[in-house]
């Protein structure tokens, strides 16, 4: 393989590699902030951790392990550059000044895209919402490590009695790992501790009469059939998203109410400012959602199938369903 060929491929797959990290970060950042923005009509918003990742672990795996393939690459590069020098593609020397103009502009800008996606991150994952996404909380924290030992590489600084750049690497490695199962260990319970506080300061209220039945089978201490750990994670989501949810019913023998994976709102009256934030797919792929069922011509809506969702896709469900579901919202997750 002559030198053109593989920095050509190198450079290639270099690049590939910078754009799924950086067009996946960004849009990970813009569901972040999108996530904190207040609602039409809530006074007072505060932005809290989502009741179930906003990403799908596959999602995550590969951006964070991209991430940090992109990143090793610019710190080997960096470390074998003569500080102030323009870093080289491997071996490869253009040999007009045309070419060599052209190589350092994709070196530059490559440069500056991992720059700008990691102090994007650090910004919105770090210093602004870092309790939304871990992921992006992670990224974040992790690039900012990882900028440091490059600038230690490229400018061959080494820390006064501290370990070489390798070494702190290796650490940032194993720290951002150990973040990573502690975030992953996000338990059931902890989901039911944020929805206990929700209870107590009036974001969850329950139907007049079945107060203490419909809080023991939301928060799994009810005899028989209880929540499942997704349905906790999606109520606890409703009621982050907005002031109010009154929960009508969890657990009936129809349907998915029957395996504790259903639960009906009834205050109606918030469909208009919540099911615009929840109904959509990427949210629904999110919450794990199954079924969103509500008549839409009740929030003003021309199609009473507006918001509606049946396996997790857009559903036109019937008259007679619609009919139904006119006085509360019904939301079922998977299994």
């Amino acid at each position: 393989m002559n030198n053109s060929f593989g920095a050509f491929f190198g450079g290639l797959l270099a690049i590939v590699l910078l754009a799924i990290f950086s067009i996946s970060t960004w849009y990970m950042i813009f569901s972040v902030i999108g996530h904190c923005k207040p609602p039409a009509g809530v006074a007072n918003f505060v932005c809290s951790r989502p009741g179930a990742e906003l990403f799908s672990e596959g999602f995550r795996n590969v951006v964070t392990t991209v991430g940090g393939l992109v990143s090793a690459l610019v710190i080997a590069q960096l470390s074998v550059t003569e500080p102030g020098a323009t870093p080289r593609v491997g071996h490869f020397v253009p040999t007009t000044e045309t070419g060599q103009f052209r190589t350092n502009l994709i070196i530059v800008g490559y440069l500056l895209v991992w720059l700008a996606t990691g102090v994007a991150a650090l910004v919105v994952g770090v210093m602004l919402y870092p309790q939304v996404s871990s992921t992006v909380s992670d990224i974040g924290s992790t690039w900012l490590g990882l900028a440091v030992s490059a600038a230690y590489a490229y400018f061959g600084i080494r820390p006064s009695g501290g370990p070489p750049a390798e070494q702190l690497q290796r650490e940032e490695a194993v720290r951002r790992q150990a973040e990573m199962e502690r975030n992953a260990a996000v338990t059931t319970a902890s989901v039911v501790d944020q929805l206990k506080t929700n209870i107590a300061n009036g974001r969850i209220i329950f139907d007049p009469g079945k107060e203490s039945q419909l809080k023991g089978e939301l928060l799994g201490t009810a005899i028989g059939t209880v929540a499942t750990a997704k349905l906790q994670s999606l109520v606890l989501s409703l009621s982050n998203t907005v002031p109010l949810v009154r929960i009508s019913s969890i657990v009936r023998t129809e349907g998915h109410h029957g395996t504790g994976r259903a639960v009906d709102i009834g205050n109606e009256d918030i469909a208009g400012t919540l099911l615009p934030l929840v109904a959509t797919d990427a949210k629904v792929a999110a919450l794990a959602i199954d079924e969103i069922i509500f008549d839409a011509k009740v929030a003003g809506k021309t199609d009473r199938n507006f918001w509606n969702y049946d396996v997790g896709a857009k559903h036109a469900y019937d008259t007679a369903t619609l009919d139904k579901h006119m006085d509360h919202i019904h939301f079922a997750v998977t299994a």
